[in-house]
């Protein structure tokens, strides 16, 4: 895919969001859903038990999503200021090495929400085509999990973007009644919070 084809795609399907997971709970409140990574809501995996359950969660449901051997995009990239000469995280940490990323426009963040972002402040996200298998990513979600980095996985076939955080995972599926039958399924890891949060 090249960047005017992501552009495209995220245009005709995510154009009232911007490519940064945090916005999508509220610009898609209809198609989200979120799961926690650990019973009773932990936040962190403090064991190699834990871990499993994390990593079991977090395959099995993305796996059900996705399916094994689909091809997705994964979206990542870091607020900066304006300055021209900026380190992209996809060069210099160890959890994308196995990636080769595309660069994307910078986004104005004080343009965007100026009572949130400074002047000069910027994120500059990047995409990398890969293949979604169950464990394939387990490197990357750990580092996610741990709140490391950020990255989110999105099928422009499916139309399901699956953003995990330090927590859980939050997905935007493509309607409310395919939102609603995964929240059933899955619903002994939802959190307990009437906002789903």
């Amino acid at each position: 895919m090249t960047v005017e084809q992501f552009y495209e795609f995220w245009t005709s399907n995510y154009g009232e969001t911007i490519p940064i997971s945090h916005y999508f709970k509220y610009d898609y409140a209809h198609r989200w859903f979120r799961i926690h990574n650990l019973p009773e809501s932990k936040r962190y995996a403090d064991n190699v038990k834990e871990w499993e359950i994390l990593l079991f969660r977090q395959n099995t449901i993305i796996t059900d999503l996705f399916g094994e051997n689909t091809n997705v995009l994964l979206v990542t990239g870091e607020y900066n200021d304006d300055s021209p000469n900026v380190t992209q995280i996809t060069e210099v940490e160890p959890c994308f090495k196995d990636y080769s990323f595309a660069i994307l426009e910078r986004i104005n963040l004080y343009e965007l929400s100026p009572d949130v972002y400074y002047e000069g402040q910027t994120y500059r996200p990047a995409f990398s085509e890969t293949i979604w298998n169950s464990n394939r990513h387990d490197a990357l979600l750990k580092e996610i999990a741990n709140d490391n980095t950020r990255a989110f996985f999105v099928s422009p076939e499916k139309k399901i973007i699956v953003a995990p955080y330090d927590g859980g995972i939050d997905f935007i599926v493509e309607d409310m009644p395919t939102r609603n039958t995964y929240k059933q399924k899955y619903k002994e890891w939802l959190s307990e919070r009437e906002d789903g949060f």
